[in-house]
């Protein structure tokens, strides 16, 4: 939306606050620093990421203990469009490759987040994240990759979530 700041500098500013939120939330998964990690939600959000569905605190809880299982970790947040809504709102596009390695095997993923950023209290956050699948591949790999029916799964045409999630309010 074009016209939402009334200066290059303040858009800029909201665009790099968003961003560097983004960043260190993946830094903060794969360091396994669960309270920087929290960081990026706000305390009323919501996270759906498929296998998990509800409040912050409970979906950390809950990767916190798949990651213990994890000798490596490492998220790859690329192609980050930011539609702002208003100069308290933005709808957010990350694009993420993931690489995980486990005892007996490594795991590459691509996904994206679909999220609704607020400001408040001149703090950009998190108030609703949809994990969006695009694929997955598990070395070695034995069969192919299958996802539960809960999943949000991308898909390659305009029926995909993106359409629809932003423009809930």
């Amino acid at each position: 939306m074009a016209g939402v700041f009334a200066t290059f500098l303040a858009e800029l500013e909201a665009r790099t606050a968003i961003e560097d939120c983004l960043k260190r939330f993946a830094r903060a998964v794969d360091r396994q620093d669960w309270a920087a990690a929290r960081e990026m939600y706000h305390q009323d959000a919501w996270d759906d990421h498929g296998f998990f569905k509800g409040p912050p605190d409970a979906f950390l809880a809950h990767i916190e203990k798949l990651h213990e299982q994890q000798d490596h970790s490492m998220h790859f947040n690329t192609n980050v469009l930011i539609e702002f809504q208003s100069k308290e709102r933005a709808f957010v596009e990350t694009y993420v490759l993931v690489l995980q390695r486990f005892a007996d095997k490594r795991v590459t993923a691509s996904a994206r987040y679909l999220d609704r950023f607020e400001k408040r209290n001149g703090r950009w956050a998190v108030v609703h994240r949809t994990l969006v699948f695009g694929d997955m591949v598990p070395e070695p790999l034995k069969e192919a990759v299958k996802f539960p029916p809960e999943f949000t799964v991308q898909k390659h045409d305009m029926t995909d979530a993106l359409y629809s999630l932003r423009k809930q309010p």
